[in-house]
């Protein structure tokens, strides 16, 4: 799906549910379900060739694969702990939301510490 495609469909489906919200409110959160889910199908069906790609240009390049894997493991994390701190505030809840931020932040930073070992490892050898 292109973004254009992809920003027309959640204008259409907002737009729709809006509509509804005013008569049917039950309708309308339907609406929104659906069209959270058809999006979420849509990007996981193009994450799928993403990450197809990016898993080719590791192995052609030479470079370890726990580099790539480092790199979606945090990806990932990061997009999960933005869309939870997102539901967390949207419900009233800023401070739950500030704390699954940090939770987040802090575990990408201990996912990373093996790559930051190696980074100085390496350094270190330029100057010994």
């Amino acid at each position: 799906m292109s973004a254009f495609k992809a920003a027309a469909f959640a204008a259409a489906a907002a737009m729709l549910a809006a509509m509804l919200k005013k008569e049917k409110a039950e309708f309308a959160l339907l609406v929104q379900l659906a069209a959270t889910a058809a999006m979420l199908g849509a990007i996981v069906s193009g994450a799928v060739g993403l990450f197809r790609v990016l898993g080719d240009y590791t192995a052609r390049s030479g470079l370890d694969t726990g580099y790539m894997k480092l790199l979606l493991r945090t990806l990932c994390m990061s997009a999960a702990g933005e869309w939870t701190a997102a539901f967390c505030r949207d419900a009233g809840f800023s401070a739950l939301a500030l704390t699954v931020d940090t939770a987040v932040k802090v575990l990408i930073l201990s996912a990373c510490l093996p790559l930051l070992e190696s980074a100085l490892r390496f350094a270190a050898g330029f100057f010994v």
